[in-house]
């Protein structure tokens, strides 16, 4: 990502901000990467500038075509989303995030770690975050963090893909160990940008048992590892166990047969969803 911004210099200070499993140093073979462009400047000129810096910099990582693209990038936790500009200055932010900002945005700053361009911008964005990201938790923002999460587990697996084994939007899977974290970083004030991370920072702080640290993290590493080696023998995104050959080939290729692969992700996911429900959803175990 530097050196791709290297070959722009920006006319101004100008940073680039990882978010989502870039921010978190996780990144899986079908990550796309979560950005955010600041920049320091208050005059119309200085946006125009920027504005440009952002397009070039995605045209660079996008390619003209297919077999160019270097990364897909993804800035829909920007700031309006789709309808906001691509690059929005320090003060921007600030305003927007103490106007504006919902509470998923502030669950995504979570993961926020600059990556490239200037570092004192990149320094100063953090700290500006800071407050709106540890000023603590109310509990109609845990109902929201838990309806947000309930949604997604209804209306976010695509036709056709088998909710029963879905290595990242399944009961039990990486959604739900991401969420949960999450959701007990914001109450707890535990740093960490990354998931697994975060849940040994918890453990540490007393904020997670390790035993239920273990669960999560075994699920975690089951279905993030299951999830890269079926990209790798598929040859494309895919975030489901499949079915039929395609299951031996993949079983074939974790060293394990198709019945016990199964039986692996229904142990690890029922066994992690058991303390989510718990301590994500609140509910009596």
């Amino acid at each position: 990502m530097q050196a791709a911004l290297d070959t722009i210099h920006p006319a101004l200070p100008f940073a680039v901000v990882a978010m989502g499993r870039f921010g978190g140093a996780e990144l899986s073979y079908a990550s796309d990467l979560d950005l955010l462009f600041v920049y320091d400047g208050s005059a119309p000129e200085d946006f125009a500038v920027a504005e440009d810096a952002a397009e070039t910099l995605l045209g660079f990582l996008g390619g003209r075509a297919a077999a160019g693209r270097i990364y897909a990038v993804d800035l829909g936790l920007r700031p309006e989303g789709k309808q906001g500009p691509l690059a929005r200055s320090l003060d921007g932010y600030r305003v927007y995030y103490e106007r504006w900002a919902q509470t998923w945005e502030r669950q995504a700053l979570l993961r926020a770690r600059p990556v490239a361009g200037d570092p004192d911008l990149g320094r100063r964005f953090l700290e500006m975050v800071e407050p709106h990201v540890w000023g603590g938790v109310s509990e109609d923002e845990i109902r929201e963090i838990r309806r947000m999460k309930a949604r997604i587990e209804r209306e976010r697996i695509p036709a056709g893909e088998d909710p029963t084994f879905h290595l990242k939007l399944g009961r039990g899977s990486l959604s739900d160990v991401e969420f949960t974290a999450q959701l007990l970083q914001l109450r707890h004030g535990v740093r960490s940008t990354g998931t697994m991370a975060a849940l040994d920072a918890l453990a540490a702080a007393g904020a997670l048992g390790d035993a239920d640290r273990d669960v999560l993290a075994d699920a975690y590493r089951f279905c993030e590892r299951t999830r890269n080696r079926w990209y790798l023998v598929k040859g494309s995104p895919d975030d489901s166990l499949p079915q039929g050959d395609r299951l031996v080939r993949l079983a074939r290729s974790l060293d394990t047969s198709p019945a016990e692969l199964r039986e692996q992700y229904r142990r690890v996911t029922r066994r992690a969803r058991q303390v989510v429900e718990r301590l994500f959803y609140g509910r009596a175990a």
